[in-house]
């Protein structure tokens, strides 16, 4: 099913579709901190270091010069719908735009709650190969800052009476670990 679901990913990519919007991260980030600081303050005493780490991945991002396709954003499980007859349909497109493409891959991730190997597989099952490191930097940047922007999301949901539980910290977690990761490959390139 996962390889069903990222050879559909694949064909909307490449499909050469435009659109006038873009899906900017560091933009979204800034919007829901905004929100959050609005109603709050935001509940992480490492927050100042984290949004530190999360706006120098933005800007690595910004300075590869990636290709940018239209792309879901919210390529969570639920929004890829098997069919009886077999076929595959994505649904929910609220959030999509123009960006790199390897964003819905590491937003699938981190849906999905995958670890490192099961992260690694799903690039390769995208790719249909082994990534290059180029390519794993810039999936784990997205995982990291996709973790950043959906738990800055659930902090303004709870300011709104919407609990998430455990989510705000798993996506919290995610941006933290993925960020030391890309810090690891970096040195390596």
């Amino acid at each position: 099913d996962v390889s069903l679901c990222m050879k559909l990913l694949k064909r909307v990519h490449e499909a050469g579709l435009q659109v006038q919007h873009h899906f900017n991260i560091g933009e979204r980030i800034e919007f829901y901190e905004t929100l959050c600081k609005s109603h709050g303050d935001i509940p992480f005493e490492d927050y100042p270091q984290v949004k530190a780490q999360m706006d120098e991945l933005t800007d690595r991002l910004d300075h590869l010069g990636r290709p940018e396709t239209l792309s879901h954003i919210d390529s969570v499980a639920d929004n890829f719908l098997f069919l009886a007859d077999g076929s595959l349909r994505l649904i929910d497109w609220e959030y999509a735009g123009m960006c790199d493409p390897l964003i819905d891959v590491a937003m699938c991730a981190i849906y999905s709650y995958y670890d490192e190997e099961q992260t690694e597989r799903l690039i390769e099952t995208y790719l249909e190969r082994k990534p290059d490191k180029t390519e794993q930097t810039v999936v784990y940047s997205y995982v990291a800052l996709g973790g950043f922007l959906w738990c800055l999301w659930a902090v303004y949901k709870s300011y709104v009476g919407e609990e998430f539980g455990e989510y705000t910290l798993i996506m919290y977690r995610y941006a933290k670990n993925y960020y030391r990761k890309v810090q690891n490959l970096v040195q390596k390139l």
